[in-house]
């Protein structure tokens, strides 16, 4: 394996191990503020979910030769910052924050992994494997938006907020880690972050039209 493709690959597997980490904790912040205990525990197990895959990514990353804690240390601070930029305020802007932010990060996740080897792909399909969080907040925050024409403008402007930092976070790690591009197909780096940002909107505006929210 090129050096250069080395270096993007260790990266990737940081940025996965870091993103699962993080979701595990969000998701568990998540599952204490449930209004009701079927909340609690549907949140609990998705939480527990985002820890099962750790133990393969560090095995990949120690038959890569890179240091696991490193690698996933990398990315803490960035996301760390967005989790600080993005405090809820009800229980109805939590769930729009982690529906958001990390149905973002998942996208970003598919958007750097298109170019890898089958090996690496089956994990992160098993990583990205739908784990019911989107299927929730659309049936809980559906009916309630519907309803409330007030709660739909605030949540609307609410998702605009957290989509920007989210972006602004994406931005941060490709220009601290331009290894991250190189596990892409061959072209400038330019164009491949531009591609990435645009499908990160695209999946943005997805989710949102689930909602019946304007992105």
């Amino acid at each position: 394996m090129p050096e250069s493709r080395h270096a993007a690959v260790a990266d990737l597997l940081g940025l996965y191990s870091s993103v699962q980490l993080a979701a595990f904790a969000r998701l568990a912040k998540d599952a204490q503020h449930a209004p009701d205990l079927p909340g609690q525990v549907t949140i609990s197990r998705m939480a527990a979910g985002e820890l099962a895959h750790l133990d393969e990514l560090e095995r990949l990353a120690h038959a890569l030769g890179a240091d696991f804690y490193d690698t996933t240390a990398r990315f803490g601070d960035l996301l760390g910052d967005l989790d600080r930029r993005t405090a809820p305020g009800d229980w109805w802007e939590r769930l729009m924050k982690t529906y958001v932010a990390y149905g973002m990060l998942a996208d970003l996740q598919r958007a750097l992994s298109t170019d890898l080897d089958e090996t690496l792909r089956a994990v992160v399909e098993e990583i990205l494997a739908d784990n019911g969080y989107a299927d929730y907040v659309v049936a809980a925050l559906g009916p309630v938006v519907g309803a409330d024409p007030q709660l739909k403008a605030r949540l609307a402007l609410w998702g605009r907020r957290v989509v920007g930092e989210a972006l602004g976070i994406v931005q941060r790690a490709l220009e601290e880690h331009p290894a991250l591009l190189g596990a892409l197909p061959e072209g400038g780096r330019a164009d491949a972050a531009s591609r990435v940002r645009n499908q990160l909107a695209s999946g943005h505006a997805r989710r949102m039209d689930r909602l019946g929210l304007t992105a």
